[in-house]
């Protein structure tokens, strides 16, 4: 569907449900920032008009952008006990490209009024999921959007907008994983953060592997290390029941080329209030 912007003295006369804030290419203020994500917030009155999020401007006028509403929602993620308006929005360069050059969420808070909105890089798919990783018992906001690669993998940012402040939050790094074939059709994974390794039976593999030259009967003939992609997945999952989310991440492990997944690597994160703790991981084979 596409959304036509809405200039913020229609939002301040009362439009509030479902608007789309005007911004402007790369004008969003940067109240706060990390990586290439950044968020901020503006104050709206009952009866004056407010400037939207404004900047450089480029032949001396600032062009105004028209974006797609992929994703809404209502839910309470100031912490007022008050349902927002959610909204996930993308900016094409073409109208009939798959691929979002930018996307944003906006986060329309009527009592306080005010609107929020995080900007972050663009992808394939976006999605949003809402879940409280932080513990304050106010959903926090997760997009992610797939890179389009032949790797498989998701770009993931994480928005707070408890207290009407909005914070973007770090997700956390993909495992940190090394290993390489070993004589007898296996290979020997390492997980850094653990220090555990795993060995993966390659048998199943044996016709190909030989018929390429990387085996002959048993013994490796050349080395092959393996490749580790980042994230293909990471979603929120209450694991441990306790109201709170933790991310669960899954990472693909290639052996003699992208296409040879021979494992994942599957990781269980929670939030300490400063950082992501790793409090489980595993590697399996690829069925």
């Amino acid at each position: 569907m596409r959304i036509m912007p809405l200039i913020i003295a229609a939002m301040a006369a009362g439009v509030c449900a479902g608007f789309v804030p005007e911004v402007t290419a790369a004008q969003v203020p940067e109240a706060a920032e990390y990586g290439s994500v950044t968020a901020s917030s503006a104050v709206y009155a009952p009866n004056a008009a407010v400037d939207p999020p404004v900047g450089p401007k480029r032949n001396g006028s600032a062009k105004a952008l028209s974006l797609d509403e992929i994703q809404r929602t209502a839910a309470d993620v100031t912490g007022d006990g008050k349902p927002d308006m959610i909204l996930l929005l993308g900016q094409k360069r073409e109208a009939g490209s798959p691929y979002y050059e930018q996307l944003y969420v906006a986060v329309d808070d009527p009592p306080n009024k005010t609107y929020l909105l995080f900007r972050s890089d663009g992808g394939y798919t976006p999605q949003l999921a809402l879940c409280d990783v932080t513990g304050d018992k106010v959903p926090e906001m997760l997009v992610s959007a797939s890179t389009g690669g032949s790797g498989g993998t998701s770009n993931y940012y994480l928005y707070s907008a408890g207290g009407g402040k909005p914070v973007v939050l770090p997700t956390p790094k993909p495992l940190t994983i090394t290993g390489s074939f070993q004589n007898g059709y296996k290979a020997k994974i390492t997980v850094h953060e653990t220090g555990k390794t795993y060995t993966i039976d390659l048998k199943d593999r044996k016709r190909i592997y030989e018929e390429n030259g990387v085996y002959k009967k048993g013994k490796l003939v050349k080395p092959v290390d393996v490749s580790v992609n980042d994230y293909a997945e990471l979603k929120p999952v209450d694991i441990d029941k306790d109201g709170v989310c933790e991310l669960a991440g899954i990472q693909r492990i290639t052996g003699v080329a992208n296409a040879d997944t021979i494992a994942y690597a599957h990781s269980v994160w929670k939030w300490s209030g400063s950082e992501w703790v790793l409090t489980s991981s595993q590697v399996v084979k690829a069925k």
